[in-house]
């Protein structure tokens, strides 16, 4: 699998570019093309993650501000990252989640269709809500159980509909569970009660919801791909690793990677919060045969990993 349709020449957007998942896409576009822009508020990114890409123009704006976008120089590839993607936020905050992500998207294809720009849009498991169908392939359908969730609906609805009147290239890609290094989420949440107090680890929910996690490095390869070539525009790709694992079987995981198995109590609130979904597991055949790819990265690797980076004693 190449890069394919010279990426290097290509000027390139990535919105949400200082967030966890933007950061490590940039650092990869960095060593692509010379042609770089990163595009950030920095609500939740985070300017260390700018800096260490240092190639690429940083422009700090809103994806709401039309004349910041359009102000930016005419662009090839846009990468659509940018969004609020906390799903309990979404569901106390439904209009601030639909701003964001709705609107917000809109004025990034408002800025494509301007650039005639193809765009690849980072979509959500959520827009499945909770599947009666595992693995989930694409064609499952809308079925959203936040207001997260909705809003990346709507997000791809406007990309259908730029694609059909409009005639843009654009690539929708959901992403189940991404994580590695510089993430937040469950596993870093974990590492955070454990270093407070090893003897004891709680778990919002029953501990049986079931996620299916995909480290960045592969999630990043793939959208390398859909980038490059012309030949997956009007497609949509699930991106996650093909397998489901539950909080519980992560947790037993985690504290025999950190020798606490036979110390650590394990509890649950047996009650999440609105709008988590109990299980996410992607059918990933599609991307794996169109894409070339195959995700690589195990679920204990990259825990071994992140442990390392922090450099967790306990």
């Amino acid at each position: 699998m190449g890069l394919g349709v010279n990426v290097e020449e290509k000027k390139v957007l990535v919105t949400g570019g200082a967030g966890f998942i933007g950061y490590h896409l940039c650092k990869k576009l960095s060593t692509i093309t010379d042609n770089l822009t990163i595009y950030d508020d920095l609500s939740s990114g985070k300017i260390e993650n700018v800096n260490d890409v240092l190639s690429a123009k940083f422009v700090q704006g809103d994806i709401l501000d039309l004349k910041a976008l359009f102000g930016l120089p005419r662009q090839d590839l846009i990468y659509h990252l940018a969004a609020q993607v906390v799903v309990p936020y979404s569901m106390e905050n439904p209009l601030i989640d639909f701003e964001t992500n709705a609107k917000g998207t809109l004025c990034v294809l408002e800025k494509a269709r301007k650039d005639d720009a193809k765009v690849v849009f980072a979509s959500s498991a959520a827009v499945y809500g909770n599947p009666t169908v595992f693995p989930t392939p694409e064609s499952y359908g809308f079925h959203p159980f936040s207001c997260y969730g909705l809003s990346k609906v709507v997000g791809e609805q406007y990309c259908h509909m730029y694609r059909e009147q409009y005639g843009l290239d654009i690539v929708i890609t959901r992403f189940a569970n991404v994580y590695g290094l510089r993430c937040h989420g469950v596993i870093h949440d974990f590492l955070d009660k454990l270093a407070k107090n090893p003897d004891k680890l709680e778990i919002i929910g029953t501990g049986k919801q079931a996620r299916d996690f995909v480290h960045v490095s592969d999630l990043v390869e793939a959208l390398l791909t859909v980038g490059a070539s012309d030949q997956f525009n009007a497609e949509t790709y699930n991106l996650g690793f093909g397998k489901t694992t539950s909080i519980l079987e992560l947790a037993d995981l985690m504290l025999g990677i950190l020798g606490l198995t036979n110390r650590t109590v394990v509890t649950t609130t047996n009650q999440s919060w609105q709008g988590d979904v109990t299980k996410i597991w992607f059918d990933i055949s599609k991307a794996k045969k169109a894409l070339n790819w195959t995700p690589k990265v195990s679920l204990e690797d990259s825990i071994r990993e992140v442990i390392a980076d922090r450099k967790i004693r306990l």
